[in-house]
């Protein structure tokens, strides 16, 4: 077993926050209390996937992750026999896909047991979370499932009621610009990146090392700030022809759109604002932000793009 640090750590998990599940799976591990299914849920990019397969990775080798023994040799090549990784591609699960895993699933494994790791379980359409869902309940001999979800509403209660549940959460900016002052040294642009990424240190780390990301990120934020001020709904719909021809810009929108929201909540409760007061009531932002989310789902659900942003424009107008 590996030695404790000054953390209080077993392993290098290589990630930021989350001691205290990290501390809970490593007791797991210790105690030998290791379940057939396990679901790691929370936001994108707080490191749910990178902890998930270190999580496989300590569980496949005989020796407590030494990094020399052939299984690791196998894990690091990523051709390990009993080691499936679905990596989140963009695409959804289809149902062959699904089939395709249930069969392996009944093969035989090498080793001591199989490790299954699905990024974003969500991908899987309802057909195809119930397909799922079987081999879930009754996994063929020593097989080890590992899910992740960035969006735990889109998992099936039944699939999240059949296996031990792990939720992961923003890390707290202290926390975070902390970590990013000793990895990156001094950035004139620290506080709007940790302001922009949420306590996500994925996102922080990536506006970090791709500077233009973070000009678009701006960009985008100012033409939302324009708009609802100007309340034009011509230049609304223009801005969306863009966001339907360039869909590489929409996630930037929906971040830049959450931040914009919430810089008014906190505007409306610690200032006399009349004007915003005016225009808008804390129930008008609430219903934004569930409107703006529900935007995001339909889209990723392959509804309109276009026809979904220009109403969810419709309900910024005042």
């Amino acid at each position: 077993m590996s030695q404790k640090t000054d953390n209080q750590m077993l392993y290098k998990w290589d990630t930021i926050g989350h001691k205290k599940q990290l501390q809970q799976l490593e007791k797991e591990i210790a105690e030998n209390n290791i379940s057939h299914a396990y679901l790691f849920s929370g936001p994108k990019d707080v490191g749910i996937f990178r902890i998930a397969r270190m999580f496989a990775n300590i569980l496949q080798c005989p020796n407590d992750l030494c990094h020399t023994c052939q299984d690791c040799k196998l894990i690091q090549s990523g051709s390990h026999p009993d080691m499936i990784v679905m990596t989140d591609n963009g695409e959804t699960i289809k149902i062959d896909d699904v089939r395709d895993l249930i069969h392996k699933t009944n093969l035989t494994s090498y080793g001591k047991h199989r490790i299954i790791l699905i990024e974003n379980i969500e991908r899987m359409p309802i057909e195809a979370q119930n397909s799922f869902l079987k081999t879930l309940e009754e996994p063929a001999g020593k097989t080890i499932f590992i899910l992740t979800s960035n969006k735990i509403n889109q998992v099936l209660p039944t699939i999240k009621s059949r296996v031990r549940r792990y939720s992961f959460y923003s890390v707290e900016d202290g926390v975070l610009k902390k970590y990013l002052q000793e990895k990156f040294g001094d950035n004139s642009d620290l506080d709007e990146i940790i302001q922009i990424s949420q306590g996500r240190p994925g996102l922080a780390i990536n506006l970090i090392k791709s500077p233009t990301i973070l000009t678009e990120q701006r960009s985008i934020y100012n033409q939302i700030e324009f708009f609802l001020k100007k309340n034009n709904l011509s230049q609304k719909f223009m801005f969306v022809e863009t966001l339907d021809q360039e869909p590489e810009q929409l996630e930037l929108f929906f971040d830049a759109f959450s931040r914009y929201l919430r810089k008014l909540v906190y505007e409306y409760l610690s200032s006399d604002n009349h004007a915003l007061k005016s225009r808008f009531t804390l129930e008008d932002i609430a219903n934004l932000f569930e409107s703006l989310e529900k935007t995001r789902y339909l889209i990723e659900r392959n509804t309109n793009k276009k026809l979904a942003l220009e109403n969810f424009f419709l309900l910024t107008e005042r």
